[in-house]
Parts: structure tokens; sequence; C-alpha cells
């Protein structure tokens, strides 16, 4: 019993010495024109993860901006850096497609 307690302080203790995770950076994000504005714009208030698992529309996202502001506080985006955000998202996370190459005829 004593072993047990001794091995399980030793790896709590193990556990608590490990650096947290590490906090996100843009490069989570796909390069390109509005990353930055993207990434350090919707982060402050929710995870990249959000964004990355999304797959919405030029009009969704546009939409979206809106629901935001109205819903959830978000200072809202007008302008050139509403354009260039929410091209940016409807240019890497648009609805997803299927490839041309690999499609199953018989599901068609």
């Amino acid at each position: 019993m004593r072993r047990l307690l001794l091995a399980l302080s030793l790896c709590a203790g193990w556990a608590m010495a490990q650096p947290a995770a590490t906090a996100e950076e843009p490069t989570v994000l796909p390069d390109g024109e509005g990353r930055d504005e993207v990434f350090y714009g919707c982060t402050a208030c929710h995870s990249s993860a959000l964004i990355r698992r999304s797959r919405l529309s030029h009009a969704q996202w546009d939409g979206l901006m809106d629901w935001m502001a109205e819903r959830h506080g978000m200072t809202p985006l007008e302008g050139a850096d509403r354009t260039l955000v929410v091209n940016y998202l409807a240019r890497h996370f648009g609805p997803a497609q299927a490839p041309a190459r690999g499609r199953n005829p018989f599901l068609n």
C-alpha cells in the first residue's frame, strides 16, 4: 500500500511539474491574407478549433459576423476589415467538397 501511495504521489508531482499546454499561434490556421486578423480577432473569445471545424459559405460567414455582434457582444466588423475576415474564412473554411477523383459511382 505504501508503494502504491508513493508511486501515485510521484506521478502526481511529475504531472504538476509539466508545463501547461502551449497557447495557440496564428500558424494553426492556413497561411493567407487575413490569417492574423482572423486569428487574433476570433481567438480572443474562442479556440481556433471552432473556426477550423466550421464549413460555412461566404454568406454564412458574413451573417455569422452580425450574429456574434448581436448575441455575444463582439465589436462589429465593418468595411475592409469585415471583407478581409469573411473572405479569408470563406476561402479556407468554406463548405467541404467531395474530391473529383475517387467518387463511388454506385452511390450517385
